[in-house]
């Protein structure tokens, strides 16, 4: 039997309404740079967060963009476009987004990015008033700038951050001398004594941007990148300083998710068409030119701790077919070890995807990728079925939050990392 789960996560609306008292009402808060925007309320149709394990996160607001104004004698079209022509929207303007909820009239809003406005897309349509798209990116987009392959060898979390930071700064230095991208070494060094960070012995980022990648290792590990950006007025230098910090204050919070209750939709999907038990990787050594073949099975998965979920656990047997798998790679490897390390990581994405799964709650600021949530396909006071297949622990991997007039709902992409024990 399992554990009695903890339910959902104080400043969530509950699943069952107590009392007028306990009344949640989904709220949003706009602030364009550095301002809060009371009078642009009214004509926000709807607000859409969306974040991955991939990429950067963005903000999509939909606007209404026409004022009918007052009746003029003899005038064809009546009103004016009200932000299509004016300055309100315009990209490069900084803007934060909060979402959540009031209660008793108190603000309960959670920061979801601190972003830039990048497009302002107008609608004119046949019928129906015209509309707004505005699209902002995190602030950390400006630093995409070009797709390296780097490795990391014997350095904790902090230190790999502070190392791709001063590469990031590298490569702007060269386009922009008076901006300056930073990480405190204090701070690498209080990280390393307050968490007890151990050193990776080998990690590699191949053909990514080093900022993505950064985000994706922050959220693999528990960790929140947050930016101070200040300009010296007299110098005109810009200082961007990065903090990497352990998120164990804010900890996103492992969610319990029941279908029928507060997971309104869900859809698990079983795909074995890339399940192996080993994977080959062959290349060649970059100092002998010699051939370099490894191969990993999933047992060296299990061995280094690596939480799985196999077909067998779901009552799947494997054909003969899904045995081997043999991957080209088309690069060098120093030695043998990396290229083992390499395989290793291509077998772990592959298992991870045995069970991947589309889901719906209600509104959850603080759901977001690289949460975990446990999800219920049977009443949570009953015994779990002895068949149920996809109540288990998932790895959230993407989340699209999204306010309108309908409400505030969350939806979520996710992969399962384990089963629920009967």
């Amino acid at each position: 039997m399992c554990a009695a789960p903890a339910g959902l996560q104080p400043g969530t609306p509950p699943q069952d309404l107590q009392s007028l008292d306990d009344f949640y009402v989904p709220a949003y808060r706009i602030r364009i740079k550095e301002q809060d925007q009371p009078p642009l309320e009214q004509d926000i149709q709807s607000v859409t967060y969306r974040d991955s394990l991939t990429d950067v996160d963005s903000v999509e607001l939909v606007v209404n963009n026409w004022d009918p104004g007052d009746p003029v004698p003899r005038q064809a079209v009546q009103g004016t476009f009200r932000y299509s022509n004016s300055h309100v929207f315009d990209p490069w303007q900084d803007i934060d987004v909060w979402m959540g909820y009031y209660r008793n009239g108190a603000d309960n809003l959670v920061q979801m990015m601190t972003g830039e406005i990048v497009t302002m897309a107008p609608n004119f349509p046949a019928s129906g008033g015209s509309t707004l798209t505005v699209r902002a990116l995190n602030l950390l987009h400006q630093f995409r700038i070009q797709q390296k392959t780097l490795h990391f060898k014997d350095m904790t979390d902090s230190q790999i951050a502070k190392k791709i930071v001063d590469d990031i700064n590298a490569d702007v230095k060269k386009k922009l001398p008076n901006v300056t991208l930073q990480m405190l070494q204090s701070e690498v060094d209080d990280n390393i004594k307050k968490n007890k960070e151990k050193k990776n012995p080998y990690l590699e980022m191949h053909n990514q941007y080093p900022i993505v990648f950064l985000m994706q290792r922050a959220r693999d590990t528990g960790y929140d990148i947050s930016i101070e950006d200040e300009t010296d007025k007299s110098t005109k230098k810009r200082t961007v300083t990065f903090h990497y910090r352990s998120s164990s204050a804010v900890l996103r919070p492992a969610y319990v998710l029941e279908w029928g209750k507060s997971l309104i939709s869900f859809q698990p999907t079983l795909q074995t068409a890339r399940q192996v038990n080993s994977v080959t990787v062959t290349g060649w050594n970059v100092k002998t030119k010699q051939p370099i073949t490894q191969t990993v099975t999933r047992a060296d998965l299990v061995k280094s701790g690596e939480s799985l979920v196999a077909p067998e656990d779901l009552g799947v047997k494997e054909n003969d077919l899904a045995q081997k798998l043999e991957i080209t790679v088309d690069r060098g490897f120093k030695d043998p070890d990396e290229a083992k390390k390499v395989a290793l990581k291509t077998l772990r994405q592959l298992a991870q995807g045995l069970v991947v799964a589309k889901g719906k709650t209600i509104g959850l600021p603080d759901l977001r990728a690289g949460s975990k949530v446990n999800i219920y396909m049977y009443p949570l006071d009953k015994m779990p079925p002895a068949t149920d297949r996809f109540s288990g622990t998932y790895s959230v991997t993407s989340t699209t939050h999204t306010l309108n007039e309908s409400g505030y709902t969350t939806e979520f992409a996710a992969r399962m990392e384990a089963r629920i024990s009967t």
